[in-house]
C-alpha cells in the first residue's frame, strides 16, 4: 500500500466512524457508506443489501453508481446470490457474468461489471446483509482494500444494530405510556460532533495503518457490547500501546461538581489516581475550549494542579484532548509521558479521532440508560397505581 493509500485509509475510516457513530439518519448513513466505499476502491458503483427474514431475500436500501435499469432486474434469493457471504465470508468473483453463483448475469453483462466484491454485513453476531462493489475492469483486490471495506461494512451493521436497539426501545417506552393514555413529548436527542481537519502532511504509511486498524478495533468493540466501560478502556489501553507513552486516562466532568471524573486509565498508578480530583477549571483549562493542549514540561508549567504529583509519578509531559459531543465538550482525554515529548499533527489527529469516538459512546450510553430507567420507573409507577386500584 502506498504512502497515500494508508493515509487516505485512516481519514476515510475515522470519517465514516464519526458520521455513523453521530448520525440520526440511517439511510443517510448507508448512502453515505456505499458512496465512501466506492470512492475508496475507485470502482464503477456499490450496493449495501439486507436480508428480509421473512422471504429470505436481498432488498436493496443504498446503491451508488449503478442505473436504474440494473437496479430494478428483480428480486435476489439469499439463498442463490453468492450465498457463502451471508457464512460469513468475502467473495471476489472475476468475470462475474459468467459465474453461477450471479442470478442475473445477463444484466450484469448489460451494465458493463466483470469483477464483483462482495462482503457480510452483520450485527448482533450474524449477517444480517451484504456490501457489494462493482468494477468494471477484471480486477484483484488487495488484501488491505479488502480490510478497509471490510471495516466500512462492519460500521454498517453497527449503524443498524444502534438503530435496532434504539427504535426497539423507544417503542417500549412509547407503548407502555400510550396503553395509560401517556404521549411522549419531544424528539429524540441528535449527537452532533465537531469536524476534525487532516494535516496535508501525509505522515507516515506504517502509522496511518496502525492508527486505522486501532480505530477500526475500537468501533468493533462498541458493535459486540452495550458496556461503555470496557469500551474506554480498550481506548486508554491502546492508546498507551500505539503512542508509546506511560500512561492515559479518560476523564468526564461532572457539572454539579466540577470535578473531572475518572471513566478509564493505563499506567497510572493508584497514589497517584487517589491524589485528590482533578477539576476543570484548575487543570490544564483550556481544554475546555475544545483544543489539544500540550504540557512540554510539567516540571515548571503552572497549568497543573497537582504538580508535585505528576513529578513523583514521573510523568514528564501530558497532551491533553476534550471529548466533544452534542457540541460541548464533557470530558478530557490526556496522555501521559515519561519523557518530555512533542507529537506530530497525525498523531493528534488520532488521538482526537479517539477523544470524539469516546464522546459518541459515552452520549450513546446515557441515553440508553436514560431510556432503560425510563422504562422501569414508568413500570414501577404504573404497577404500584394498578396495586392500589380498589
Amino acid at each position: 500500500m502506498s504512502k497515500s493509500q494508508s493515509v487516505e485509509y485512516f481519514k476515510l475510516f475515522y470519517e465514516t466512524t464519526q458520521t455513523i457513530l453521530s448520525s440520526t439518519s440511517l439511510q443517510n448513513t448507508l448512502d453515505s457508506l456505499v458512496v465512501r466505499s466506492v470512492a475508496a476502491l475507485q470502482v464503477k458503483g456499490g450496493s449495501l443489501l439486507l436480508v428480509d427474514e421473512q422471504t429470505h431475500r436481498l432488498k436493496q436500501v443504498a446503491t451508488c453508481g449503478l442505473s436504474q435499469a440494473y437496479r430494478n432486474k428483480g428480486a435476489l434469493d439469499a439463498d442463490l446470490s453468492i450465498p457463502e457471504v451471508l457464512r460469513g465470508e468475502v467473495a471476489c468473483i472475476q468475470d462475474a457474468f459468467d459465474d453461477p453463483r450471479i442470478q442475473y448475469r445477463e444484466e450484469l453483462r448489460a451494465e458493463g461489471i466483470n469483477t464483483l466484491l462482495s462482503l457480510p454485513l452483520e450485527a448482533s453476531g450474524k449477517a444480517i446483509g451484504v456490501l457489494r462493489l462493482y468494477s468494471a475492469e477484471r480486477r484483484e483486490f488487495s488484501g488491505e482494500e479488502i480490510e478497509l471495506v471490510a471495516a466500512l461494512a462492519e460500521l454498517g451493521g453497527l449503524a443498524i444494530a444502534n438503530a435496532r436497539l434504539s427504535e426497539a426501545e423507544g417503542i417500549k417506552l412509547s407503548t407502555l405510556l400510550r396503553d395509560v393514555g401517556v404521549e411522549l413529548a419531544g424528539a429524540p436527542v441528535a449527537v452532533e460532533q465537531q469536524v476534525c481537519a487532516f494535516a496535508a502532511d501525509p505522515g507516515d504509511a506504517q502509522r496511518s495503518l496502525e492508527y486505522f486498524r486501532a480505530l477500526h478495533e475500537i468501533t468493533r468493540a462498541i458493535l459486540s457490547t452495550l458496556d461503555s466501560r470496557q469500551v474506554m478502556e480498550l481506548i486508554v489501553g491502546r492508546v498507551t500501546g500505539l503512542m508509546k507513552v506511560k500512561a492515559a486516562a479518560l476523564r468526564l466532568i461532572n457539572e454539579s461538581t466540577n470535578e473531572l471524573e475518572l471513566l478509564a486509565s493505563k499506567g497510572l498508578s493508584e497514589r497517584f489516581l487517589t491524589k485528590g480530583p482533578p477539576h476543570a477549571d484548575k487543570s490544564i483549562q483550556e481544554t475546555l475550549k475544545g483544543v489539544p493542549v500540550l504540557i512540554v514540561d510539567s516540571a515548571s508549567d503552572l497549568r497543573l494542579e497537582y504538580p508535585e504529583e505528576t513529578l513523583q509519578e514521573g510523568i514528564a509531559s501530558i497532551l491533553s484532548l476534550p471529548i466533544i459531543a452534542q457540541q460541548r465538550v464533557i470530558g478530557v482525554l490526556r496522555v501521559y509521558s515519561a519523557q518530555k515529548r512533542a507529537y506530530s499533527q497525525e498523531d493528534v489527529t488520532f488521538l482526537v479521532a479517539v477523544a470524539e469516538i469516546a464522546g459518541i459512546v459515552i452520549m450513546n450510553a446515557r441515553l440508553y440508560e436514560k431510556t432503560q430507567y425510563d422504562l422501569s420507573f414508568w413500570n414501577a409507577t404504573l404497577g404500584y397505581l394498578e396495586a392500589k386500584k380498589p
